[in-house]
């Protein structure tokens, strides 16, 4: 996999700290700047993925310097201020984290992110190893009292994973948790009957609240 290029802005030195440290703990490690302009000028001269981006900066603030790129990475606001959500938003940004943030938090925003760059693997943990496993060939992923087992076309992994970690990796239009403990490839359903999906011979209970948008999703 290619390493990813990722650019963390923001005038505060802890805050730049905070994210590096939670990006170093997921094996990423950024190029940092205090300052809008120097992140303009990197941003110009260099490629990144990613941007992490504080707004409120002296000289040239974070919403200036997204307005000013021609063509620009996906862009995480990272801020105090609720304030500058609509116009981030507006901006069409990744994600808005809201200092102070947690590491789960921004967990998933690069799960986001993985989504949105078409990241069409997922690596699970199988005994002291991490395994890469295509997402279209999972089938099902079932939760059992100590671990995950997830179901292949090629076989079974059983995972040190929780199922809502799992799922959370997944992207929400392929797959749906329709159970405590099942999240289900929709496009591998043969047969939905009786409250419950059939996935290559195995039944699978729909739980009653999610009966209904199981339903609309088959037919759409």
């Amino acid at each position: 996999m290619n390493a990813l290029h990722c650019l963390v802005v923001d005038d505060e030195p802890l805050a730049i700290d905070v994210v590096v440290t939670y990006l170093q703990r997921l094996e990423i490690r950024p190029v940092c700047c205090g300052n809008g302009i120097e992140a303009l000028r990197r941003l110009q001269e260099g490629h990144f993925d990613l941007l992490f981006l504080d707004i409120e900066m002296p000289g040239l603030n974070g919403i200036s310097l997204l307005k000013s790129l021609a063509h620009r990475p996906a862009v995480v606001i990272t801020t105090a201020y609720r304030d500058f959500a609509v116009e981030g938003f507006e901006l069409e940004v990744l994600d808005y984290l809201v200092k102070p943030f947690s590491f789960p938090r921004l967990q998933q925003t690069m799960e986001k992110f993985n989504r949105w760059k078409g990241v069409d693997h997922i690596f699970l943990k199988v005994d002291k190893e991490l395994v890469k496993v295509a997402m279209k060939d999972i089938l099902y992923i079932e939760s059992r009292k100590d671990y995950v087992k997830v179901l292949t076309a090629a076989g079974e992994y059983l995972c040190h994973q929780t199922l809502t970690d799992i799922t959370a990796k997944l992207p929400p239009e392929k797959f749906f948790r329709l159970h405590r403990s099942y999240t289900v490839a929709l496009d591998k359903i043969n047969l939905f009957v009786d409250n419950c999906v059939h996935i290559h011979g195995k039944a699978i209970p729909v739980s009653r609240e999610h009966s209904q948008e199981v339903k609309r999703r088959l037919q759409a």
